[in-house]
């Protein structure tokens, strides 16, 4: 580990650094501690007294001018008298920190409108400051096992539980673009020196910190490469239901690509045709259309598109998109597109013949594909599907809109 974690269910402490003087966490979780023993700070992370010493400590010995400490502590305008209220907080915590196990000492300094921090002999440790520092000459170097420790060393993003102030704000975008810049590099590193149990590891935690794509991609990439196939294909389908589920959008072609590597590295072993045949056949026989994901789908169109160049063969492609009553979006993350969601995929699949199929491009938009029939019918159809969608209770609240895409496009 990197750093102490303070369990706060349990009020129990374990120190991970032996290290001697103050120590200060400001990544992720904050935690200030005096010879590897919790230092507490009253008032919570809220609290001014706490934000004073972190920004007196961050600061260092450039220190930090008057006028830029009060836009740090009292910018949001809530507080009547700024000055006031400053000379209050640096009062507290001075009467705190002569209370607490540190050296007798005048640690905050004021000296033409400038405060800083003065440690004297007492060793400081920034967390955030060794991320920085390491960061950038990892970066300037290249150097691996830099790099490896600068992404280390980003616990979470710079003073999260103050996220809401200004100045964390803008250092926190900074550092995150450090880490992601350290994350690229080390990547590509150690793909080309075959490290893969290692660029596991610190796959993983980028996906902890941020489920975002990239990272994702980035592990999927390292578990293909490791020929885990199975273990990439189970992280591809929790981000792909997570990005459907949560924002309502499909796999992106980053993504479509890794899904058709993986399809064609994984191996099915059998004995004879007849199992291979048995294999591709469907499992449940059902009268209605074919449904399929929407990367199936992706490889039925093109497939049906190359046909129609061969051989006479009209398809036609129907985007349905559910609006609520006004003929607005519905809402992303409500429960109410949720459940017409499945009801228009109950609907579509009552209202198509067995050689039709259809996807969800996303909860509020079902791609329909037609195969031999024409645009004359389309309206036909979309009133079929209208009709066995408002059977459902809750229809009154949602209406069906379609859009039929020009066959030239098939």
């Amino acid at each position: 580990a990197t750093r102490g974690i303070q369990m706060k269910e349990e009020g129990t402490y374990y120190p991970a650094r032996d290290r001697e003087g103050l120590t200060v966490f400001m990544m992720g979780s904050i935690m200030l501690e005096y010879n590897r023993k919790p230092l507490q700070i009253p008032g919570g992370p809220s609290g001014k007294v706490l934000q004073l010493v972190l920004i007196l400590l961050y600061s260092g010995e450039e220190g930090v001018h008057r006028e830029e400490l009060l836009d740090m502590l009292y910018g949001n305008g809530e507080c009547s008298n700024p000055s006031g209220s400053l000379r209050a907080t640096v009062f507290r915590l001075r009467k705190l920190l002569e209370g607490s196990e540190l050296p007798p000492r005048e640690y905050i300094r004021t000296d033409g409108g400038i405060y800083r921090w003065d440690g004297g002999e007492l060793p400081v440790y920034i967390d955030a400051r060794d991320f920085e520092n390491t960061a950038k000459v990892a970066l300037r170097n290249h150097d691996e096992a830099l790099l490896k420790r600068a992404c280390s060393l980003y616990q979470g993003e710079f003073l999260a539980q103050l996220a809401g102030e200004k100045w964390v704000s803008v250092v926190g975008v900074r550092y995150q673009e450090l880490y992601f810049s350290c994350l690229r590099v080390a990547s590509s590193l150690m793909k080309k020196n075959r490290e893969y149990n290692g660029l596991l590891e610190i796959c993983n935690y980028a996906c902890e910190l941020y489920p975002y794509e990239e990272c994702q991609i980035m592990k999927i990439d390292c578990l293909i490469a490791m020929k885990r196939l199975k273990e990439a294909m189970q992280v591809y389908d929790t981000a792909v239901s997570q990005y459907f589920e949560e924002q309502g959008l499909p796999p992106s072609e980053k993504m479509l690509e890794r899904f058709r590597i993986m399809s064609g590295q994984i191996r099915y072993t059998s004995d004879t045709l007849k199992d291979i045949r048995d294999s591709l056949h469907e499992r449940d026989r059902i009268n209605g259309p074919y449904y399929c994901a929407y990367p199936a789908f992706i490889d039925c169109y093109r497939l049906l598109a190359r046909m129609a160049e061969r051989v006479d063969f009209s398809s036609v492609l129907l985007c349905c998109t559910l609006l609520d009553s006004k003929g607005k979006p519905l809402d992303t993350g409500g429960e109410l597109l949720k459940t017409a969601s499945e009801k228009l995929h109950d609907a579509i699949g009552k209202s198509l013949r067995k050689g039709d199929l259809f996807t969800c491009y996303n909860p509020s938009q079902y791609l329909v594909m037609l195969n031999g029939t024409s645009n004359e019918y389309c309206l036909r159809i979309y009133e079929r599907i209208d009709r066995n969608l408002h059977l459902w209770d809750g229809g009154r609240k949602v209406k069906l809109n379609y859009q039929v895409m020009p066959e030239s496009l098939i």
